[in-house]
Parts: C-alpha cells; structure tokens; sequence
C-alpha cells in the first residue's frame, strides 16, 4: 500500500477526483501525507469490499497478528468493539460486560437496546488498580443465566493486566457463547516470545477468544485511530459481523492511515525483534533500579496468579512514589523532568513504552526516577 501511493504520488496521473486538497499542499511537516492521501480510485480496492491491495494487507495482517481473519480499522477500536458486540448479540439480547469497560462497549449495549449482566474484575488493594476476571466467577455468571449470549471483557487492562483467556474462552464455548475481547492494549501480544513466555501475555485470538480488537496505534508505529480486529472462525456470523462493520467504519476510510497500518507491519517484520529486545534490555534495567530504589515502586510480575492476573504487560511502567499521590508524580516527571507520561490515577501515574522507544528517552526516565528517589 505505502509503496504504491508513493508511485502514484510521483506519477503524472493528474487527480480529477477526491479529495479537494488533490495533493497540492507544500508543507514542510504534512505534506507528505497530503501526498499519499486518496480516495477509492483504480487499482486501490474498497475497504469495505476488500479484493485488491487492500484485501492483500489484511491477508499479511492475519499472518503476523494470528485469527483466522483480520479487519482494518480506520475509526478506532471503537468500531471494532461497536461491531462485535453487535453482531454477537441480538438486538435486545444480553450480554455478560465486564464493568470497567470501554465506553464504545456501552454504546453498544445503548444502540442494540442490550441486557446487561456485569462482571467486575478483582482488585489489588495494595495499588488500587484493577486486576483480571476470575474464569470461576464467568463460569458461575454463565451457569446463573442462560440467557447471556457474549461475554466481553478488556485484557490487557489500561495498566498491563492480562485475564487468562484460554480458559475463560473455553469455559465462553463449553456454554455456547463466543468470548469478545477489547485488546486495544495488546496489539504487541504474541510478536516478543521473552514478553509471552516469561510475562504470559500471549495474544487472545492465539488462546480461543472469537473476536478480538486491538489498536495498532496504541503500543505498535501506527497512526492514532489505527486498530483491527482479529477474528476466529466458530461463533460469530461473518457476514452479520462485516455487516456492522461497514456500517460503523467511514465510507471514506483514509489511504493515509491503511499505508501507515502498512509500514508498521514492514518494522514488525524488518526490525522488530531487534527493537523488541533492545526494549526488553531497558526495562530489565529500570525495574532492577525500582527494586533497589527507597521510595519508587514499579508494578512488575509478583501480581501474577494474585487477583485474576494471568500474565503482565511488562511495557507498562505503573509507577508510584511513597509520600506522593500519581498526580503530583505525573506533573513532576512533565515540568521538572519534561518527561510526558500517559495519565495518572489514586496513588500512581502510567508510563506507555513500545519497541519505537529511544535508549536516550528510557535513560532519562531511569535518571528521573532515581534523582526523585533521593529527594524523598
């Protein structure tokens, strides 16, 4: 896909179509966007009737991310969300929602007028930070009602916690339901095999979920509101789901966006294992620093078989400072430290790292939290 906007943007085909800009826009940071940016013209497919390039990209994206179909998003992994719910779930059906669910989910359960019956995760008191879901309690919940028709749960949670999902997904088919899992965190699952096997953190379409959606932008080299859903064959309807899916995803999907889901996967492929390791070698060393430190505490991997957690994002830095609340450790490591962190919550601020991350920026954090350190 970034190889043929690059020709087409380099050709003498004059654009006598969409969009208005007809990429003639000089500007030293966007242009080259403008350049790449179509709409459906020959010999670059349709989105939501895939039997070209674009059909081509996804066959590559079920080969590296697994499932035995993948979907682009351009409109986030809301849409993906939005249309697996719906297309789990009859209209006015129920579903079993985990309680700390996206808010997509809840649109969902608004648009197709949804029962819902909740299932809260475990909690670690010592963070107060939400845990994973007890396969026992989804197994009860389903036992309890026969009515449910999906159950939908987040793994990895926002600070890196992983439910065990194989057993939860057979426990989903034994009663006849398919399991749907918001993996927006976990788009890196199952590409670093020291990340899976030591952290278990295995991607979910490899342990039975039906649908999983993730958000290529959140922890890969993707354009924000980049994001696909990787689906297993079995319990969802593929024509019900591809249906909602072109009902919730733009009927002008951005090319921009598709050649960049494209260049990630060409790092993934070229460089990945490489950066993936120098990664590893950087968070070795900043927690080893956190676990001789006084006052720095990092959430690290004795949470899991504690509180529903199976396994550990270990590119997540959940990081807290005794004596200071995650806010006030958030606003130093930005003004003092021009450290930007992800957000703050309680008694801890998060920290987001990914395989594009620079030695340079993982040391100055390490430096950052051991001057605070010492000042406590």
């Amino acid at each position: 896909m970034y190889n043929e906007l690059k020709k087409l943007a380099e050709s003498e085909l004059y654009p006598f179509h969409m969009p208005g800009h007809k990429r003639n826009i000089d500007d030293p940071l966007l242009g080259g966007a403008f350049k790449l940016d179509i709409t459906e013209i020959d010999d670059f497919d349709n989105l939501h009737h895939p039997e070209g390039i674009i059909r081509e990209l996804q066959d590559r994206m079920k080969k590296i991310f697994g499932g035995d179909r993948a979907y682009f998003l351009v409109n986030g992994s809301s849409s993906g969300i939005l249309s697996a719910i719906s297309a789990a779930v009859p209209r006015g059906g129920r579903i079993l929602m985990a309680r700390n669910s996206h808010k997509s989910a809840y649109n969902a359960v608004y648009l197709q007028e949804l029962e819902v019956t909740y299932i809260y995760p475990e909690e670690i008191p010592e963070w107060e930070m939400n845990g994973g879901f007890s396969p026992e309690k989804i197994e009860r919940a389903l036992q309890d009602d026969k009515d449910i028709k999906a159950v939908f749960l987040p793994s990895p949670t926002y600070e890196g916690c992983v439910s065990d999902i194989r057993q939860i997904s057979e426990i989903c088919h034994k009663c006849g339901v398919p399991l749907i899992v918001d993996s927006a965190h976990g788009a890196h699952f199952g590409l670093y095999s020291d990340f899976t096997g030591k952290w278990n953190c295995p991607d979910a379409s490899a342990e039975g979920a039906d649908i999983v959606i993730e958000s290529l932008h959140k922890t890969l080299p993707s354009f924000t509101q980049t994001a696909m859903v990787l689906m297993n064959d079995g319990f969802v309807d593929k024509k019900l789901f591809e249906r909602f899916y072109s009902i919730y995803q733009t009927s002008s999907p951005s090319y921009v966006f598709m050649a960049g889901v494209d260049r990630c996967m060409d790092i993934i492929e070229s460089e990945g294992q490489d950066r993936f390791k120098k990664l590893d070698f950087m968070l070795k060393k900043i927690r080893e620093k956190a676990a001789g430190s006084k006052h720095i505490h990092i959430v690290g991997e004795e949470l899991i078989g504690r509180y529903g957690v199976y396994g550990y994002d270990p590119t997540k830095l959940v990081v807290s400072a005794e004596g200071m609340t995650g806010r006030a450790l958030y606003d130093m490591l930005r003004e003092t430290y021009y450290i930007q962190p992800e957000m703050a919550l309680g008694k801890y601020c998060l920290l987001m790292t990914t395989l594009m991350d620079t030695e340079e920026g993982l040391e100055r954090l390490l430096g950052a939290l051991e001057e605070i350190d010492d000042d406590l």
